[in-house]
């Protein structure tokens, strides 16, 4: 499984406002749309979704 975020299209930030779980892009749009309570039609419209390249990697500076 791979984790997916998903932003407001609208944020110039791309500021992730959440996290799914999910096998695929599709899924991710299906889980976010489950989430928001949307039709699986507004969900391209309204957020971004991609893979979270960064999941899994933390900065640990002072970790002993």
């Amino acid at each position: 499984m791979n984790t997916y975020i998903y932003s407001y299209r609208s944020d110039t930030s791309n500021e992730p406002i959440g996290r799914v779980k999910a096998t695929s892009l599709s899924a991710a749009r299906k889980k976010v749309a489950v989430i928001k309570q949307l039709d699986d039609n507004l969900i391209d419209d309204l957020f971004k979704i991609e893979k979270d390249k960064d999941h899994g990697r933390q900065n640990r500076k002072n970790s002993r």
